[in-house]
């Protein structure tokens, strides 16, 4: 066709045969006169048709991909019965399948517990996932992913889907990992327990000279060997810290719905002698519950009102607030913790997170420099963040954010 011209006939004959056989994606551009109304009708037709060639009688439908999916899919009704199954996995045949239970091809001991996802998918309409064995004789996958959704007519939910993704490979990778961090743990704890015992031996020679010996050190001696002891407590801590920080990770921690206004307050009291030293007024907002490892939380919060109390200005009372807050769509918990100590340049915010990290002497200020990075390993485990703003002289914000609700897994 002319650009521009007057639509004509011979084109819109072409394009009827094309559709007739069954052509995808066939259009003609409308162009003028009496025929175009016509020209247009017919592209509709073509978008109508394509549309249609989705369904299952349609060799590019949705049953070839259904059929040749590498995910294991099944529906199942609300007795939860399967129904329908694409056979993906060998040495299962239709009949062997639909119409069974959908726990007959799930362990004992994992029932209860996939009877419960189930029946919450059935009550709610929302989906869930876990990880289980399955409940296969024939040396399939041995774990799979699991994906429940909901089938609905109208309002009501009828029934069930199940995607499952084998994730064999991904989960013995983990279990190494895990007997991994085992070993290494084990290791850490060996190797501090073999640092520390000459050190306490060093400490309590050190403190044996200075009470015995002190007169005739003199003044010279008895510096060296304060600088001594404190060196030696100094490693003490660092392997302390150390041994804190390889934890965070390797142990396994219980993820349980947590108060944090009942933890900060706790934390309050652990601090209550330093904040009266300072004169330090620590005010605790309205703070969110939330699903997270207590301990952690505890050791979150304790490093960073502590770090609060020691930056402080001199000569200037310490004001921390811990505030939170909580976006009621993405589910994220904002917990703030903020102070008017000494503050610090942003341009060192990546480096304060890092361990070993110090923007400012060991002579003013003790400490390692794990505290905040152990922070960071708290949130990221929990699938947060953690960030800082802060202006020098005036103080700073630490930002935690965290979910309200850990992502289902087994």
């Amino acid at each position: 066709m002319d650009d521009g011209g007057a639509t004509k006939i011979e084109e819109l004959i072409d394009l009827v045969n094309r559709l007739a056989a069954n052509e995808p994606n066939i259009r003609c551009q409308p162009g003028e006169g009496p025929l175009a109304p016509l020209a247009a009708a017919l592209n509709n037709l073509s978008a109508t048709l394509d549309a249609r060639r989705t369904t299952k009688d349609e060799p590019f439908g949705v049953e070839v991909l259904v059929a040749q999916s590498p995910i294991l899919m099944m529906a199942c009704d609300a007795d939860e019965r399967v129904r329908f199954m694409n056979y993906t996995i060998p040495g299962l045949s239709p009949a062997e399948v639909v119409g069974k239970s959908y726990y007959h091809f799930t362990p004992p001991e994992d029932v209860e517990m996939v009877r419960g996802y189930v029946r919450r998918v059935l009550a709610t309409g929302e989906p869930v996932s876990y990880e289980h064995r399955p409940n296969l004789s024939f040396g399939g996958p041995e774990w799979f992913g699991v994906q429940v959704g909901p089938i609905r007519s109208g309002e009501q939910v009828i029934g069930f889907t199940v995607s499952l993704t084998d994730i064999t490979a991904l989960k013995r990778t983990q279990l190494r990992l895990e007997q991994s961090n085992r070993e290494l743990e084990n290791f850490a704890s060996v190797a501090s327990h073999d640092l520390q015992e000459p050190l306490r031996k060093i400490q309590t020679f050190s403190d044996h000279l200075a009470a015995t010996y002190s007169q005739a050190l003199g003044p010279e001696g008895r510096d060296l060997l304060s600088r001594m002891n404190n060196a030696a407590k100094r490693m003490r801590q660092l392997i302390d810290d150390l041994l804190a920080y390889s934890r965070i990770s390797s142990r396994a921690q219980s993820m349980l719905l947590v108060d944090l206004s009942e933890i900060a307050r706790g934390v309050v009291g652990d601090l209550e002698s330093t904040i009266e030293q300072t004169g330090a007024k620590v005010t605790i907002g309205e703070l969110p519950t939330l699903e997270a490892s207590p301990i952690q939380m505890r050791q979150l919060l304790q490093n960073l009102l502590s770090n609060a109390l020691k930056f402080r200005r001199d000569d200037v009372a310490p004001i921390i607030s811990v505030q939170a807050t909580v976006d009621p769509e993405s589910k994220l918990c904002e917990l703030r913790v903020e102070d008017n100590g000494i503050g610090f340049d942003e341009k060192y915010v990546d480096r304060i997170f890092n361990v070993f990290q110090r923007l400012h002497g060991r002579g003013k200020y003790e400490g390692t420099g794990i505290g905040l990075a152990i922070c960071r390993k708290i949130a990221e485990r929990h699938g947060g963040s953690i960030r800082a703003r802060s202006t020098p002289g005036q103080g700073s914000t630490f930002i935690v954010t965290l979910p309200v609700k850990m992502m289902a897994s087994r």
